[in-house]
């Protein structure tokens, strides 16, 4: 009687302790901010993304792998608890293209939108290849655009949507990378996309501000200011970056705006920018495979843009 006496004591104090732990734990998560989430941006997973989608060959519009490789995101994803859409349209010289759409509501009803996309497809030919042997195959597209997905796809992971104060549209779109090529019209994806948009994405409509992300990931990567962006928003991410610390690619100097499909959301009266390293000097050529994906240089730019969102997504008009 008297060890069983003993051991009671002891099975109560353990609880004792149990119910501590767990009170305090209580109390501790009650002090964490409102917009904390689980886990930040990782470069790291955003690379393992990268490499997936490079994985898979070609993503040129038309072609089965780039079927395969939309499909992986849809699935993704929807994994994520995204609400995705995908939409397909024709092209004029008979193919088939499809963007692909995820979308997580705000809180708050009649929230602002908040627009981030980059082109999925790679493409059709590396034509900037200095081997003219190479430059009718298809280049690999691993910083030309596997790197702006898998940003905006490890964004889908870690962002606390209702922090940034607005309902998120991820666009990634299709038949976007072929321009000068024979046949293929530029920003295909993206243009249709503009079209009707209140009619065919009803949750996407007038976004207050758009970032395309083209062309960033690879090591000793440079984003300049493009005088194309919008000068308010421009400067938000920019001051973002530099509060981030070391290794910040951002450089404060204005260069000649290049075209991209932040052009056309700013035609509609769309505030927007690409965030893009037009110095990179492997695009569409057989060199831009997955060794030039870099951690680190993915962590510059997804962290930017998470800490920028959840801090509110504020810019000048």
């Amino acid at each position: 009687m008297s060890r069983l006496r003993h051991y009671s004591i002891e099975i109560t104090l353990v609880m004792v302790l149990a119910l501590s732990v767990a009170f305090f734990g209580y109390l501790g998560y009650g002090l964490l901010p409102a917009n904390a989430t689980a886990e930040s941006f990782s470069g790291e997973q955003a690379l393992t993304q990268a490499r997936r989608q490079v994985a898979f060959g070609t993503r040129a519009t038309g072609t089965p792998t780039n079927t395969q490789a939309g499909d992986a995101l849809v699935n993704e994803l929807a994994k994520l608890g995204w609400d995705v859409l995908i939409d397909p349209f024709g092209l004029p010289n008979g193919t088939t293209a499809r963007n692909l759409i995820a979308i997580r509501s705000h809180d708050t009803p009649n929230s602002p939108v908040g627009l981030l996309g980059a082109h999925y497809d790679s493409r059709l030919v590396a034509d900037a290849d200095p081997n003219p042997a190479n430059q009718t195959l298809p280049p690999p597209g691993a910083v030309n655009n596997a790197a702006g997905v898998a940003i905006l796809l490890e964004l889908a992971r870690t962002l606390d949507g209702n922090a940034s104060g607005h309902t998120v549209c991820l666009v990634f779109f299709d038949a976007d990378d072929n321009a000068n090529v024979p046949g293929w019209e530029p920003l295909l994806g993206s243009s249709h996309f503009l079209q009707g948009l209140s009619e065919r994405v009803p949750r996407c409509t007038s976004p207050r501000f758009a970032i395309i992300v083209n062309t960033v990931g690879y090591a000793g990567q440079t984003l300049y200011r493009d005088s194309n962006g919008q000068p308010g928003l421009t400067g938000a991410l920019w001051e973002t970056a530099a509060g981030l610390g070391a290794d910040n690619p951002f450089r404060n100097e204005l260069i000649d705006g290049a075209a991209g499909a932040h052009l056309l959301f700013a035609a509609v009266g769309i505030p927007a920018v690409r965030l893009s390293g037009q110095a990179y000097p492997l695009q569409h050529t057989l060199q831009d495979s997955a060794d030039q994906l870099d951690a680190a240089s993915l962590t510059a730019v997804g962290s930017t843009l998470e800490s920028w969102l959840e801090a509110g997504a504020t810019f000048a008009p």
